[in-house]
């Protein structure tokens, strides 16, 4: 009994140590979504750090700054939503989609 438990932690450690190496690997990634067909983009990385806000001129209305604001939102939004998405997908990878309390 003790060597089987012995060998699920070494497993569970390497399980650890791989996800640990995947986070690090995804946080160098990068990230784009726009919205208003390209007007705004929101780039994020990995680690759901925003990166970089591209606002085309031609969307900037003084008079409507709710428009552009509302863009903004969502390109943010959509971003991180696809950088959690793809931390979650490539970590579900290693663990087969256990989810193992304390382990990421």
């Amino acid at each position: 009994m003790k060597g089987g438990m012995n060998s699920l932690v070494r497993q569970a450690q390497k399980m650890q140590s791989r996800i640990t190496k995947v986070q690090e690997e995804i946080g160098n990634k990068t990230i784009e979504a726009s919205t208003g067909g390209g007007m705004v983009t929101a780039v994020v990385n990995g680690k759901q750090e925003l990166l970089q806000i591209k606002i085309n001129p031609d969307v900037v209305d003084p008079s409507d700054v709710e428009v552009l604001e509302e863009m903004v939102l969502g390109a943010v939004n959509q971003a991180m939503e696809m950088a959690g998405e793809m931390m979650n997908s490539e970590i579900e990878k290693i663990t087969g989609g256990l989810n193992i309390p304390g382990l990421f």
